[in-house]
């Protein structure tokens, strides 16, 4: 029952804001040779590519510094959103990200019309799992695995740096509507989405 799950987090980077394509195409630019999605081993890219973490830093931070021209990871996101709404979730948005970018992600949220009840920021040495809330979809796997221990509901985000990772209980998703979908809500022709949980099978 959709009752039981009414709140749900979003993570934001890689999972609502596509920074990883802007940050590859930054380290390309910087080492000299082209670095794809596909060459991150881990969400955050310390060891998965020959630059030192500060440089990593200071690139994830350009990428967020430049927030106007940062593109959603999905088209129609507000309207994703909505249909969250409409079943009765409140939606939460949080980020782990360096406390100096929170500005850029709320202005980020605000410009590209990101529906959402509450905004959190994880300080270090706290976690997704702190916030008081009923499922998460993130793509990081550890923070996935901390809510599944809490006996919540996690929707790992597929990406390129977490494909392979083994969690017992999680739902993989490749995108928003896969999360929708498991609430009982479909994505019509029109690019509209209807509750179909008390319609039965059709």
């Amino acid at each position: 029952m959709v009752s039981d799950f009414p709140r749900i987090i979003f993570d934001v980077d890689n999972v609502l804001a596509d920074t990883m394509t802007g940050f590859c195409r930054k380290a390309s630019k910087l080492l000299g040779f082209e670095i794809g999605r596909q060459h991150i081993r881990n969400h955050k890219v310390v060891g998965s590519i020959p630059l030192p973490p500060q440089t990593i830093f200071n690139l994830q931070s350009e990428v967020w510094a430049d927030w106007k021209k940062l593109p959603p990871l999905e088209d129609n996101l507000p309207v994703k959103m909505r249909a969250f709404q409409k079943i009765g979730f409140e939606i939460y948005v949080a980020t782990s990200t360096p406390l100096r970018l929170v500005p850029y992600v709320k202005l980020w949220l605000k410009k590209s019309k990101i529906l959402h009840n509450k905004f959190f920021h994880c300080t270090k040495g706290s976690s997704k799992c702190d916030i008081q809330a009923e499922a998460l979809v993130d793509d990081a796997p550890e923070e996935i695995k901390s809510f599944l221990r809490s006996g919540r509901q996690g929707f790992l985000y597929l990406q390129p740096w977490n494909s392979t990772a083994k969690m017992s209980g999680a739902i993989l998703v490749r995108n928003i509507d896969d999360v929708l979908k498991h609430y009982g809500v479909r994505k019509e022709k029109g690019g509209a989405y209807k509750d179909i949980r008390w319609l039965g099978k059709d």
